[in-house]
């Protein structure tokens, strides 16, 4: 009796030993995974079946942690970057979210098309951000004959004025490529001047402050000596302006003084 409960005994410090020894061993084991897994990190994942074409909110995502050495640069962490998106494939319920599977939301929609101006043919002056207003200017080299061959035939013309940017490119801090919102008519302008002309640039509009610097029109501006010369025709004077001309009206007009008369001689002299 005594030795069967001492065998019992032993064979219940024997099972402990064992479970203690194994729990121990898996404690290390899973400690080991978690550190050669590293850091876990959140990413977004699509919580419901999201069709192409579908505008992203907050409300179709999830977010599910995986370790830190997984994470690629197409995978996004917050959902910040992908509410406002749109998907252009359809999205499984579960599935990782890539930058790849989503495009901005244009503003492209009706009569108006984009055009994408890209850098260098194309020079932003200003910080160009989506939904400004932009004037677009473009030079190049006018046609001339065998006469006009030693003449400057390069010119600058405004050729759009107050054009609505649709979205803006970046590498970096430095700006690559801005689209433009224009209607169908006006595309072709444009197209024209980026493969034929020298340079395209956009002057960003709406600043207050560059508004209140607009020099005033109502001075004579002088003529350019060097288009002039080139041209071979005398500089043409400046037109007066309405307040020179309204002056001149309101000066009195000089009668002229008539000729002394002249006494004729007299017989002697």
């Amino acid at each position: 009796m005594f030795e069967s409960k001492r065998r019992a005994f032993l064979l219940l410090f024997v099972s402990i030993s064992l479970g203690l020894i194994a729990v121990i061993l898996f404690s290390t084991y899973m400690q080991e995974t978690k550190e050669s897994m590293g850091e876990l990190v959140m990413v977004q994942v699509a919580g419901n079946n999201i069709p192409a074409g579908q505008l992203i909110t907050e409300d179709l995502l999830t977010e599910e942690q995986i370790p830190r050495k997984y994470m690629l640069e197409s995978l996004i962490q917050s959902p910040a970057e992908l509410v406002g998106k749109v998907s252009m494939v359809p999205i499984a319920k579960g599935a990782v979210i890539t930058s790849v599977m989503l495009r901005d939301n244009s503003l492209v929609s009706g009569e108006y098309r984009q055009v994408m101006l890209r850098a260098p043919m194309s020079v932003f002056d200003d910080q160009i951000d989506a939904y400004d207003e932009v004037d677009i200017l473009v030079s190049y080299e006018q046609e001339g004959g065998a006469k006009e061959a030693a003449a400057d035939r390069r010119t600058t013309k405004v050729l759009l004025k107050g054009v609505t940017v649709s979205s803006v490119h970046k590498s970096g801090d430095e700006t690559v490529a801005v689209g433009v919102l224009l209607k169908l008519a006006d595309t072709k302008s444009l197209i024209w001047a980026l493969n034929y002309g020298k340079e395209v640039r956009l002057l960003k509009t709406g600043n207050a402050k560059a508004s209140q610097e607009t020099p005033n029109t109502d001075e004579p501006i002088a003529a350019d000596p060097a288009s002039a010369a080139g041209s071979g025709e005398p500089a043409p004077s400046p037109k007066p302006t309405a307040k020179q001309a309204a002056a001149a009206s309101a000066k009195p007009a000089v009668k002229p003084t008539p000729p002394a008369a002249v006494t004729p001689p007299k017989g002697g002299e």
